[in-house]
């Protein structure tokens, strides 16, 4: 019996792994354990563990979400992490550990293992993001995590290039396409009852995911009202999913608040579940904001997005996105040309997807369990 550990502390996270815990289970002889922590356990940001529960894995909780909105919170809360890791990961005893990505989560269990002496597979390694600790995070968890996952073959040779051996490399797309895959059609009117909502049939409405940067955290507060200010004059509908648990978000999520509160067309979510995400994706007009979903798994939906900042500058995208600053009137023009402009929202359609297939998981599991676990894999060589 092989023994898994998965760790995740957020729900875009989870929504990108998942798909690989199906294929896990699937599988002869293959134990899956699902380390829970971070926001998922704050009901803050909607106690999304619950979501994990119901999708009904074996899960373990791990409490170490300082209520903190600076800097300092977040640093704390991974030595809190790294000592709670180390003692679920001694107890449990894995073959594996599985971790994804950029946050604290990662660098935690990468740390864990490699000083355990636990091979970890980590995925979604290779991008570059300016202007966010996420992306020296995302580096550094690749110089300790033993086998690698990119999404796609850019992200693969920067891995190569900082060292690593190529046997530990494979590109296999974004899991998360996997899930958008598998989602079931919803009609507005499910989709309406669930949330509250009168979105109709044809009318042009935005989703928004905007996050905090942690290079801006003082900005974080005054970049949600602009883009805010710039919704209510446009006065389309407006879905709002709250910010993740970065230093900032407090101040934006009060924002949020006050314009939902001040306009009956903006209508704001601290989570929602996956089938309704992936289907308000398929009928949006755009994805507004700076969320990650908007270059990873926009191109997969033909979607437009207006990306607001920094955040996600520099990273692989497709011809879907537009690049705005945090200006008003920049924002505006923005959402009105990819509501309006019928070539745009063509190309969109059309658009290439460097992100994979939507059949990622297959791959992912099928090379972690054909991989031996010896000395050649848990004794990293550089080779330069």
């Amino acid at each position: 019996m092989l023994k898994i550990l998965a760790i995740t502390g957020i729900r875009s996270e989870y929504f990108i792994l998942q798909p690989v815990f199906e294929e896990f289970l699937s599988r002869k002889n293959v134990e899956l354990k699902a380390i829970v922590t971070g926001a998922h356990l704050s009901p803050l940001y909607g106690n999304t563990y619950k979501l994990i529960e119901k999708d009904g894995y074996d899960i373990i909780k791990l409490e170490t979400l300082l209520s903190s909105d600076k800097l300092s919170g977040r640093c704390k809360s991974v030595g809190i992490q790294i000592m709670g890791l180390t003692d679920i990961v001694s107890r449990e005893k894995p073959d594996w550990l599985l971790v994804l990505g950029d946050r604290e989560e990662s660098i935690t269990t990468a740390i864990v293992g490699t000083y355990l002496n636990i091979p970890v597979a980590h995925l979604c390694g290779g991008d570059r993001v300016v202007g966010n600790i996420d992306d020296s995070i995302r580096h550094a968890v690749t110089k300790l995590a033993h086998l690698h996952f990119p999404t796609t073959k850019e992200n693969g040779e920067r891995i190569i290039k900082m060292g690593e051996e190529p046997w530990r490399v494979h590109v296999v797309g974004n899991p998360a396409l996997d899930s958008i895959r598998k989602q079931p059609y919803l009609g507005l009117d499910y989709i309406n009852g669930k949330l509250g909502t009168n979105i109709k049939e044809n009318e042009p409405f935005i989703l928004l995911i905007k996050h905090p940067l942690s290079s801006e955290v003082e900005l974080a507060e005054k970049q949600m009202e602009i883009t805010m200010e710039a919704i209510s004059e446009l006065g389309y509908k407006t879905i709002v999913i709250y910010p993740n648990s970065d230093a900032g978000n407090y101040g934006m999520i009060q924002v949020i608040k006050k314009y939902e509160k001040k306009f009956d067309f903006i209508k704001a979510f601290e989570t929602l579940p996956r089938d309704i995400f992936v289907n308000l994706q398929r009928k949006t007009a755009l994805l507004l904001g700076n969320s990650s979903a908007g270059i990873l798994e926009a191109p997969f939906l033909g979607l437009p997005v207006v990306n607001i900042g920094s955040r996600q500058k520099q990273r692989q995208h497709s011809e879907n996105i537009i690049f705005v600053p945090h200006d008003k009137e920049k924002i505006k023009e923005a959402i009105n040309k990819v509501i309006n402009d019928k070539e745009f929202i063509r190309i969109c359609k059309n658009c290439s997807n460097p992100y994979g297939d939507g059949y990622s998981s297959k791959r992912i599991v099928d090379i972690i369990l054909s991989t031996p676990i010896n000395s050649e894999l848990l004794n990293k060589q550089i080779t330069y």
